[in-house]
């Protein structure tokens, strides 16, 4: 029986196994060094909890090891225009920008939207720029009216096989020998699991929460 909760941390535990993403990873990889190299803006999407921040911090673990590169990673506050005016372009280093939760954009007037997308506009000349938002049609259109190219890469909810080795991935952390079972849930359980959550990882880990902590009540 496992006596803790496994589940309780429905965002990534810094331990977790990014499954199978690697496809997404190579292409996004792709797409942020051209950035770096030759300046260009990238826009993340995807639903809330669907793995968007896990498979970044993957992919920041091969960009720490690039010596000639500056990683800027900020949320967006409305205080965000006045940090990208002072980005500065060090000799001999390529930059990256990276703004999380750019859906909060909204929180801002026109006017003070249209300045934002300007300058991210004029930066991402010369820089590599990737911002993340998990609206459906979010800042894209601004940048289309501007005329602006960038690359949008949409991230999907996880495929069957997929969460369910994050399932049993989460279950090993509390087990004293890990194994590939799903135990204590069963098949039929987590069927209902993949298809309440549609691969969405953080909805999936939520109900599996739920149904640990009433599998161990029953045990009591």
């Amino acid at each position: 029986m496992l006596a803790n909760n496994p589940f309780i941390v429905i965002t990534s535990t810094g331990k977790e196994i990014v499954v199978d993403r690697i496809k997404e990873k190579v292409e996004l990889q792709l797409h942020i060094n051209s950035a770096i190299n030759q300046g260009g803006l990238i826009i993340l999407k995807g639903d809330p909890g669907v793995g968007k921040s896990t498979l970044l911090n993957w992919i920041l673990l091969d960009l720490k090891n690039k010596g000639d590169l500056q990683v800027i990673k900020e949320d967006f506050t409305p205080s965000i225009y006045n940090k990208l005016r002072a980005v500065s372009l060090p000799q001999n280093k390529k930059v990256l920008v990276m703004l999380d939760d750019f859906n909060n954009i909204e929180l801002l007037d026109k006017s003070g939207q249209d300045k934002i997308i300007k300058l991210i506009s004029e930066l991402s000349l010369r820089i590599g720029i990737l911002l993340i938002e998990n609206r459906k049609e979010g800042v894209e259109k601004d940048f289309k009216a501007l005329g602006h190219k960038f690359v949008k890469f949409e991230l999907k909810g996880l495929s069957h096989d997929d969460l369910e080795k994050l399932v049993i991935n989460r279950l090993n952390l509390s087990r004293d020998v890990p194994t590939e079972q799903l135990d204590p849930f069963t098949a039929e359980e987590f069927e209902k699991i993949y298809k309440k959550s549609l691969g969405n990882a953080r909805i999936a880990l939520l109900i599996c929460a739920t149904l640990f902590d009433q599998k161990q009540t029953s045990l009591i």
